[in-house]
């Protein structure tokens, strides 16, 4: 008789999240239907709303470790910012296995970086795999600080950036052209 842990219902529900998702791609959708999207939440400061945008996924499998790296990953909004540099934000959150990562910057098309803003960092789980190698599953969330001038130029091309260490580049994330327009839309930008 086979059990099932909680890790393992966990890990079978984001998969048929995943799954599902496919049929729905965001990534395909029209920047209005991105806008109908867009998701609007009171601040926990009560200092105004917050729009986030539908979440955007990547993934890439490796047969070593503990099967898909993912990242989900949206744009934030807030009503009230401090200043137009941080009217926007895109928020990452990055699963994987294997050695640490340090996410410290995002390089941009045109080559400039700039500093991700860690806001959490954890150990899901650390185990022998395969009785040779000890390994462990790491989840990190971030945040990337973007004006309105940011998305602006970025709303007929699309935004791309990688996802990096001083010393080493990891993920690439897009967000379409598209997706771009529909969440300024939606804001009121």
């Amino acid at each position: 008789m086979r059990t099932f842990s909680v890790q393992h219902l966990i890990d079978g529900l984001c998969l048929m999240m995943l799954l599902c998702s496919c049929a729905d791609n965001i990534r395909e959708q029209s920047a209005d239907e991105i806008a109908g999207r867009v998701a609007r939440s009171p601040q926990t400061n009560a200092q105004g709303f917050l729009w986030h945008a539908p979440d955007l996924y990547s993934s890439q499998y490796r047969t070593l470790f503990f099967g898909y790296d993912t990242l989900k990953y949206h744009l934030l909004a807030t009503e009230h910012p401090e200043s137009q540099d941080s009217a926007f934000r895109l928020l990452v959150q990055a699963n994987y296995g294997g050695n640490l990562r340090h996410y410290e910057l995002a390089k941009f098309a045109d080559q400039s970086t700039r500093t991700l803003s860690p806001l959490q960092h954890f150990a899901e789980r650390c185990q022998l795999f395969n009785n040779l190698i000890s390994s462990c599953l790491y989840q990190d969330q971030f945040a990337l600080d973007l004006s309105a001038s940011d998305l602006q130029r970025a709303r007929l091309t699309g935004l791309n950036l990688v996802l990096q260490s001083p010393s080493q580049a990891y993920e690439a994330i897009d967000l379409p052209a598209a997706y771009i327009q529909g969440f300024l839309k939606a804001v009121g930008q």
